[in-house]
């Protein structure tokens, strides 16, 4: 029996290179995209001072972190002095337009017993 040699098709080979070096492209720009995600997130957060290694990496960690805590903790008493400030009636109306905000964000519906127990509008 006599072996046939199969010819290639340069098309083919020029196809099969192109796609090739467009996954190769891709894979390292989603790398890429990947590597600056952490620092994305930890805006706010000097990267250095994840894990200080001096003392006054460690002092300044420190400072900053004491600074995080008063300025959350005063924006927690202005809230509450804001709610002290308004009437019952205005109170109670924030706080269920905040649950239907909250709700709506996370397009969700009215729960089932309220849309079974709503009056009926006239027609």
């Amino acid at each position: 029996m006599a072996k046939t040699i199969k010819a290639y098709n340069p098309l083919n080979i020029l196809f099969k290179s192109a796609l090739f070096l467009f996954f190769i492209s891709v894979a390292g720009i989603a790398h890429a995209q990947d590597a600056n995600s952490d620092d994305v997130k930890n805006h706010s957060v000097d990267p250095n001072m994840n894990k200080p290694s001096t003392p006054a990496q460690k002092k300044l960690a420190k400072e900053q972190k004491k600074r995080a805590k008063e300025s959350a903790k005063a924006t927690k008493a202005a809230l509450k002095q804001h709610m002290k400030n308004q009437p019952k009636d205005v109170r109670k109306r924030m706080k269920k337009d905040y649950k239907e905000a909250q709700r709506n964000n996370e397009h969700k519906g009215e729960p089932f017993f309220k849309k079974l127990f709503r009056k009926k509008s006239p027609k």
